[in-house]
């Protein structure tokens, strides 16, 4: 049967040509609808996936070159790099301002709503307007430390030069957006190609004068966080959010200054806390042992980092279940992050067993770095455990009473390990580590009573 108006193949051929259309139309239609499907009935296990898969992407292959580097006994680039990049990806934390567990928020409250749109995209606007103000000072910062207090270090100067451009485009990033839609998993896949460009960097940064090491270093990474940029705006048309520009308001510019600031504070003294380490390292400890710390650390970061996707992606649906009526405590955090609970447990356990039998393998030759990793694996639930304190309060918009948590208990690890570097080594930093995760975790709990 044909439409009214439309006329019947008059041929073999054509009637071949139309049906080997359909049939690719078909084709295509039922890839489409499958993979609709699948991530419509398992949102929570897809998002999941492909934040562990970007995560293995990205942070795997610079580990990777990492691993080659120091196998190759180029303990200096792994240092020198290690502390660069770590100094940059503050920055790119500073300059998001908790932005995006913000926008999450927000955008998990209004999207059910067709009309609200708007009223997403004006925050957004406000918000990338801080950003950017944030970017600025960022970039004016690093640019006086480059020029003012080393300028004779040409792998400083050219890696500051080549890297702001990437920090200033970070400004207008939709990592917030995705989260709140239950897309969090297109923003791990799309943020991996910053972290895979980087380890293409560091690998071509071998054997290079400072300048050129420098230089490739920094171009990458700001080349990174572009294509980042340009996937997620993509995902985001893709979905059927086409990105609108609203006039900013001064009051809107002030909540989100305010809200930044508080939800900043829930990050930032726990970025402050390991780069005071690196500097206490390669103070105190000299490049090697801290070429193995840099190493063994972003093992155990990995691990933590996949226990921060699961916390992602459960965040739209703890927000609503925080927002009812009712007093929520330890039990009901527990019960609406069971999954986290489980990882967290299982990792911390696995990651010490694994390193506890290489470090007995000297044959292998990373058994000093796998002591270290073995010592810090228990920190894996011990970190854990605050996060998901500090995400029930986010969750409930509490975010100055985060902002006072971390800050109170970031402080008094950064003591403990100052304190105790002379006689622990290494092993002070555990001690530091612990120290934050359980008075964080006392504090948190303590004011999730008050809010309810």
């Amino acid at each position: 049967m044909f439409e009214p108006g439309s006329a019947a193949p008059n041929s073999i051929s054509e009637r071949d040509d139309g049906a080997s259309l359909f049939a690719a139309r078909r084709g295509r239609g039922h890839i489409a609808g499958w993979w609709k499907s699948v991530f419509g009935r398992r949102p929570r296990i897809m998002n999941v996936a492909l934040l562990i898969v970007g995560l293995g992407l990205g942070q795997g292959s610079i580990f990777v070159v990492q691993t080659v580097l120091l196998a190759t006994g180029e303990y200096e680039l792994v240092t020198v790099f290690g502390t660069h990049y770590s100094f940059a990806m503050l920055g790119i934390i500073v300059v998001d301002g908790g932005a995006t567990t913000i926008l999450a928020r927000a955008v998990a409250r209004l999207s059910g709503d067709p009309g609200s749109r708007d009223e997403v995209w004006r925050i957004f606007c406000e918000t990338c307007a801080i950003r950017l103000l944030t970017a600025s000072l960022v970039g004016a910062g690093a640019a006086v430390y480059a020029l003012g207090f080393a300028p004779d270090d040409r792998f400083s100067l050219c890696y500051v030069a080549f890297a702001l451009p990437g920090l200033l485009l970070w400004a207008g990033n939709a990592v917030g957006v995705l989260d709140g839609l239950r897309l969090s998993g297109i923003s791990g896949i799309t943020g991996a190609a910053a972290y895979v460009l980087t380890a293409i960097g560091l690998a071509l940064a071998a054997h290079r004068s400072p300048e050129a090491a420098g230089s490739i270093l920094g171009g990458t990474f700001s080349l990174g966080y572009s294509v980042t940029l340009g996937g997620q705006w993509l995902a985001l048309r893709g979905n059927g959010w086409q990105p609108r520009f609203h006039r900013v308001t001064q009051a809107g510019l002030v909540r989100s200054l305010n809200d930044g600031v508080a939800s900043l504070f829930q990050l930032l003294p726990g970025q402050i806390n390991m780069r005071v380490q690196l500097v206490l390292s390669v103070t105190y400890l000299g490049v090697e042992t801290t070429a193995l710390f840099i190493y063994a650390k972003q093992l155990v970061t990995a691990a933590t980092q996949i226990i921060a996707f699961v916390l992602r992606v459960d965040f739209p649906g703890l927000v609503n279940k925080m927002s009812a009526a009712g007093r929520h405590g330890f039990r009901s955090v527990l019960e609406s992050q069971k999954t986290t609970f489980y990882c967290a447990l299982t990792f911390a356990v696995g990651a010490t067993v694994v390193a506890g039998v290489a470090a007995m393998l000297p044959e292998a030759g990373l058994h000093r770095a796998a002591a270290i990793m073995a010592s810090f694996a228990p920190t894996i639930f011990t970190l854990s455990l605050s996060l998901m304190m500090n995400q029930a309060l986010a969750a409930r918009g509490a975010y100055a009473a985060v902002a006072r948590a971390v800050a109170t208990s970031s402080a008094l690890g950064m003591l403990v390990s100052y304190l105790s570097i002379a006689a622990w080594q290494v092993y002070a930093f555990i001690a530091g580590e612990v120290a934050i995760h359980l008075v964080g975790f006392l504090i948190a709990y303590r004011d999730l009573r008050r809010v309810g």
